[in-house]
């Protein structure tokens, strides 16, 4: 449910634009762009107004947001809100490589800064060293790399495909990343585990 709800204004946005892209003709006098900017305009508008609505419900229940959804927000907030003003879609396409690459740089910073992030995320799992060391290249190599594809995707491909990607295919590369993550960090648990019942 927790994943659902994280994902609702994606989801919004995503059947937004599809249904905007059915009713162009109708939309037309209500949405001042030109006609084939409707439904990524239409679909932005959305995804702003169900992020804000987002983390109003989060701080209303008095719990606090993450920080990614903070960043996230922001983000959207910042390059939707561009998008539609300057009436250009790429400011909405860079949004996740932007999400993915200042994750990624925070990572950096807490390398360089002797912080372990990564340590934070696993709370309770304990791994050697080299293995935390590997565990936070995997996760710096994934972020700098789908956000390289989430561009590559949005100027290769229609505005149609990446609206697809951008629910379908940036939520299954990192579901198929956590897997396998999770895979490897489990190693190291059952390791430690059975290591300690041999203590």
């Amino acid at each position: 449910m927790k994943a659902f709800f994280d994902l609702l204004p994606v989801i919004c946005f995503f059947i937004t634009f599809k249904v905007a892209g059915s009713y162009t003709t109708e939309l037309t006098p209500i949405v001042p762009v030109a006609a084939d900017l409707i439904p990524i305009v239409t679909a932005t508008a959305v995804i702003i107004v169900a992020s804000i609505l987002q983390m109003g419900f989060i701080y209303m229940k008095g719990q606090k947001p993450s920080k990614m959804a903070i960043f996230s927000t922001l983000l959207v907030v910042l390059f939707g809100g561009m998008t539609i003003a300057f009436q250009d879609p790429a400011f909405i396409q860079w949004k996740p490589t932007l999400l993915y690459w200042l994750f990624a740089a925070i990572l950096l910073f807490g390398r360089f800064g002797k912080k372990d992030y990564i340590k934070k995320v696993f709370t309770g799992i304990s791994m050697p060293d080299h293995a935390w060391k590997k565990v936070e290249n995997f996760c710096l190599i994934f972020l700098i790399a789908i956000g390289f594809i989430n561009i590559f995707v949005a100027y290769t491909f229609s505005m149609d495909i990446w609206v697809d990607f951008k629910l379908f295919g940036l939520l299954g590369l990192t579901l198929l990343f956590t897997i396998g993550l999770g895979f490897y960090v489990a190693k190291y648990a059952e390791e430690a585990q059975n290591t300690g019942h041999h203590n």
